[in-house]
């Protein structure tokens, strides 16, 4: 029998065959839907996002891509869902600030947030602003640290509720300042900016996409960005640096994608380089900066490299905090 035959079968069918077998990883990610799973609920900006991302993902790799909400336990319930699947390369999360902040404020999640993910790509950033009252009498943040500092534990901000972005960014930067300030935690940022437009509260650390109504209205005013560099949607607002502050960044990113630990290296980083692609067209930047925020587009590299700083950032922070305000 010639070589090129065993059993009845020619070696090149055989060959054929394993490449076809369950387990072998010759392109397992197009044989169903990519999902992207979005940890918030439908109509948010989250998964407005994700559905613009998906909607070109889909046409860059010529497979359907599809977007999954499960919100629930501040973006938990759908970061262990994803959490939970095989490291296949057919799920994806999109994250937020909250991917590495829960992991520091929660109690024991049922993931690990650093092991169980890596980067994909950077979506977008949403840099935190430092905003007052139209009536506040802070004209610039030298202004509004000498009020803090003449009333320790006195002047109170607001933040949509402990733990959160608005929270931890808050006490970072009265860390960094060596302030102290009051905690007020509303449920949602409509109630908060209401709160901080009528003078109730002193100052709200929040984004350009949450107070984009009371900006337009000219009810609050920003003092700067907390982020290192100045806004691209904000070009006139001064860095905390430029503030005469110091280097403070107090986080600017909004969206990311991210997926299982063990996924192909080969994959991720196709993902990444056509999630990088797309995010630099010009008819989805427009979509995007319309929202209120910066589209960037990033290495998996590069972008796992930023989660791993920010989630030493955020051990930090609140490593620093009263056990109640955690």
């Amino acid at each position: 029998m010639p070589a090129a035959y065993r059993h009845g079968f020619p070696v090149i069918g055989l060959v054929a065959l394993a490449l076809l077998a369950p387990g072998v990883h010759a392109q397992p990610e197009r044989s169903r839907p990519l999902r992207i799973i979005v940890p918030y609920p439908p109509g948010g900006s989250s998964d407005v996002q994700a559905r613009l991302v998906a909607q070109g993902l889909s046409e860059r790799l010529a497979q359907p891509v599809v977007v999954e909400n499960r919100p629930g336990a501040s973006a938990i319930a759908g970061t262990d869902y994803v959490a939970r699947q095989p490291a296949d390369g057919g799920t994806l999360l999109l994250a937020a600030p909250p991917f590495v902040i829960t992991p520091y404020t929660e109690g024991k999640l049922p993931y690990d947030a650093r092991r169980d993910f890596v980067g994909v790509s950077l979506l977008s950033r949403a840099p935190m602003l430092v905003a007052v009252g139209r009536e506040s009498p802070a004209r610039s943040m030298a202004d509004l640290v000498g009020q803090a500092r003449a009333q320790p534990g006195r002047m109170a901000y607001g933040s949509v509720g402990a733990g959160g972005l608005g929270h931890m960014a808050t006490e970072l930067l009265a860390q960094r300042l060596g302030l102290e300030l009051l905690h007020v935690p509303y449920k949602g940022s409509a109630p908060a900016l209401v709160d901080l437009a009528g003078g109730r509260i002193a100052l709200m650390l929040t984004t350009q996409l949450d107070m984009a109504a009371q900006l337009s209205a000219g009810t609050v005013r920003v003092l700067a960005t907390g982020s290192p560099q100045r806004s691209r949607l904000l070009p006139s607002v001064p860095t905390l640096a430029e503030a005469g502050l110091g280097a403070i960044d107090l986080g600017n990113w909004f969206s990311g994608l991210v997926i299982r630990a063990g996924t192909r290296p080969e994959w991720i980083e196709r993902l990444s380089t056509e999630t990088a692609a797309l995010l630099q067209r010009a008819e989805l930047r427009d979509r995007l900066e319309a929202q209120g925020v910066e589209p960037v587009g990033s290495s998996a590299t590069a972008f796992t490299a930023f989660l791993d700083a920010e989630h030493a950032r955020w051990a930090e922070v609140t490593s620093r905090l009263p056990v109640r305000e955690r």
